[in-house]
Parts: structure tokens; sequence; C-alpha cells
């Protein structure tokens, strides 16, 4: 007996502080038919990613490769291969443009299954973002069949991906040949956060009065307004093209949903939020660059594997959690020796303070208006704070004077020094004032 499925499925309409996008229901006629119902399909050709010569770029796999079902690989691979030919005309009053229908012969795959295979096309693949986040969807005992849509017609498409790329061979062509996976890493974090501002005037309430190009590297890299997903998935396809291994994760901060990173360099993991990096605070840029779980984990809460989730849950039927929000592939991350501040600061490994002092030194020539350094794990963080500034002889005042004994024509005013602490990343910054 054959049966007929209405799916509902989000694409990672995600907002930042918010919540998914509404989507409508798409009918499937009571029929599976293999005739197109729209052609000819118009084929989108984007013009090349130049890249950086030194750099091969990497395809993102993660999501794919933990796909259970030879089905939801084999549904992943045929709608990744379809994703550039669209309908030259919508086919109904919202404007959707059909992209050709995906037929999985010899699998009978689940609603739950369906959703999983899409929400790891886009995982994998940030470069496409023109999909909607309805599909239809027809299921017997031998054969699935999928129809999916896009928000665009293939003009605007071509349109969007060649500005997209236009932007991006740009980037790439700054990059300089022999740098280190950290030092690419570094270079694209910078580039977003110099780019892309936060959509403060994002709609909380209602999100369909929010522009769906928020969500995407569209939105992030040509618009250059974005919220956390299209920061994200910026970052992603950045960083994948100058070779790095990156991947979103999905999870929640301040109680809201939110979408961050992953990145491999060499043989370990870390978590990267640019979105949080994008603040006023100087000092505060590089806090959420190549952290822990444990660090990442005081204030961002990752959402669940697949595989710990029920179809119903997966479905949006039950529970917290749905396809849309959970994740496939959640990397452990445990090293903390490529966070931003371990790499580039100054270590106070013991209380002469010598890496402190020239630290200081060159923040003060610079007439920097904070000084940040790195607590080492030799040491207790709280104590040294205690140390540093409250308990006699309160050295950080001592690495000032000696600062002040080299420096010509102006001083730090060490009566006017505020401090800043961030225990989970061990690192203090100081306000600096000059006189």
């Amino acid at each position: 007996m054959k049966r007929i499925i209405l799916l509902l499925t989000s694409l990672l309409s995600v907002l930042c502080l918010g919540s998914c996008s509404v989507i409508g229901y798409l009918p499937v006629p009571d029929s599976h038919a293999t005739d197109e119902t729209v052609t000819p399909y118009l084929e989108v050709v984007p013009k090349e990613l130049t890249y950086s010569q030194g750099y091969t770029p990497v395809v993102s796999r993660y999501s794919y490769d933990r796909l259970p079902l030879e089905g939801e690989k084999q549904l992943y691979t045929k709608l990744l291969a379809v994703c550039y030919d669209i309908a030259p005309d919508a086919t109904d009053e919202v404007e959707r443009y059909a992209m050709p229908q995906v037929e999985v012969q010899g699998y009978s795959l689940t609603e739950a299954q369906v959703r999983t295979a899409v929400k790891a096309l886009t995982d994998d693949h940030p470069e496409i973002f023109w999909t909607t986040g309805t599909i239809g969807y027809y299921s017997d005992e031998n054969t699935t069949i999928i129809q999916v849509y896009s928000k665009c017609s293939p003009e605007e498409i071509d349109t969007r991906v060649n500005a997209v790329r236009s932007v991006a061979n740009a980037f790439y062509a700054t990059v300089p040949d022999g740098l280190s996976a950290f030092e690419r890493e570094l270079m694209v974090h910078d580039y977003l956060l110099e780019r892309v501002a936060y959509d403060k005037d994002v709609d909380m309430v209602n999100f369909d009065n929010n522009s769906p190009d928020i969500y995407t590297v569209y939105g992030a890299l040509v618009n250059q307004v974005a919220v956390c997903e299209g920061y994200a998935r910026a970052f992603q396809m950045l960083l994948n093209g100058l070779g790095v291994d990156c991947v979103g994760v999905m999870g929640r901060s301040e109680d809201q949903l939110h979408m961050w990173n992953a990145v491999r360099l060499d043989d370990s993991w870390y978590q990267t939020d640019v979105t949080w990096d994008d603040r006023e605070e100087p000092y505060a840029r590089y806090i959420y660059f190549n952290v822990t779980d444990e660090v990442m984990g005081d204030d961002h809460t990752t959402s669940p594997l697949f595989t710990t989730l029920s179809d119903d849950e997966i479905n949006g039927a039950s529970g917290t959690y749905s396809a849309g929000i959970m994740n496939l592939f959640i990397p452990t991350c445990t090293d903390g020796t490529m966070g931003y501040y371990y790499q580039k600061s100054p270590h106070l490994t013991d209380y002469d303070g010598e890496d402190i002092k020239r630290g200081l030194l060159q923040s003060a020539l610079n007439r920097e208006e904070y000084f940040v350094f790195y607590v080492d794990e030799a040491l207790d963080y709280d104590s040294a704070v205690y140390n540093l500034f409250t308990d006699y002889p309160q050295y950080f005042f001592d690495y000032v004077s000696a600062v002040n004994n080299t420096l010509t024509d102006y001083s730090i005013d060490s009566s006017n020094a505020g401090y800043y602490m961030h225990k989970k990343s061990r690192i203090l910054a100081v306000e600096l004032h000059y006189y």
C-alpha cells in the first residue's frame, strides 16, 4: 500500500536571538509520476571561485558522513545535483520556483529520515542559500520522491551567487601564501567582523517581517547585514575555501536559538562564535575564538545529536528540538592551545611578569586602550587577580612602574586602571589611561 505524506521542513531559517521561521505546507498530488511538471529548467552556472593560491579548498562532508542509511545519502546527493536547476516560472502565488523532482529507488524513507538528509545538505553547503523551507514528499514501499523549491528565480540566483563569489574571490585575493590554518582562520574571523553588521532591527515577534537574506552567506557577504546564521555560514564557506575544515553548530545562547562554528586545526577541533565576538568592547573581540567545550558551555548550550531524538522530535511533533535545530555532527573540543589569547597574548606564568612587562610596554607605545593578557594554568586564576590588583605588593602596578620608567613623553596612569575578568578564557583585560 502506498502512502503520501505532506512534509514540512525548515532549512535552518534561524534567528540569532529568536526562533525558527514559520513555513507553510505544500500539497503533494496522489501520484508519483516521474514526468517533469515544469520544463525546461534553467541551469545556473556561476562564475568560478578563484580561491587563493597555495591552499586546497575542502568540501564539507561531515553531516553527510553521519547519515546512517544509504537511501538518505542518495537523497542528499541527488538533491545537491538539482540545486542549480530552477524552473523559469513560479508555481504559485508565493513565488516558489520548482527544482527537478528527486527519486530514490529501493528506499522507503520516513519523514524523519528525509528531514535529516535535507538538514545534512544545508549543513555541508552554506553556499546554497535559495532553497525554501517547504518541500513535497512522497513515499511507498520501494520509492521516495522529493520536490524542492527555490525562493528565487534562476536569473536572481545567478545574480546573487555571482555576487557572493565576487566578494569571496576579492577576499581570497588578499590572503597570502604560507599562512598556517590558525592564521587563515583569523583572517576570515577579522574580515567578517570588519565587514558584517548584526541586524539589530530583526523582528523577534513576526519573523515574516525579516529579510530571509540575513540568515545566508549572501546577507553576510553582499548585503553586509546578518544574524548568527549568516555569520556562521559565511565563516564556514570562506574557511572551507582556504582549506580549513569548518562546520556549523546549532544551539542556544541567552535562551534563544543560536548558531556558531567548530573549526579543525591539525588534529584538534575548536569552537568559534564570530557573532558573539562582534561586540563593541575591543578587549572582547576574541573571547570566543577557538575555545573548548567547557568555555563555550559557560553561556552556550549545544543542541542534541539527531541520533538521540525520536522521529516525532525530529519531525517537530513533540519535544523541544526538531530537524531544523538539531546537530548531525558535534566534534569534541578539549584543546585550548589554539585559542586566540593563548596564542597571541602575553602570558603571566609567575609574578616576575617579564612577558607581561614586554606586552604592556608595546600596548603603551601603541597608545592602546586595553591591555589583555593570559593567566597561565600554572597559576590559580582568582589568586592571580587578587595578587595583581588587591594584595600587597599589587604586582601589576610594579609592571606599570617598570614600563613608565621606559616611556619618555607620557606615562600609564596607575591610579585609573580598571580591569575585566573572563575566568573561563583565563584572560584579564586592563583598561589603560595615559597622562
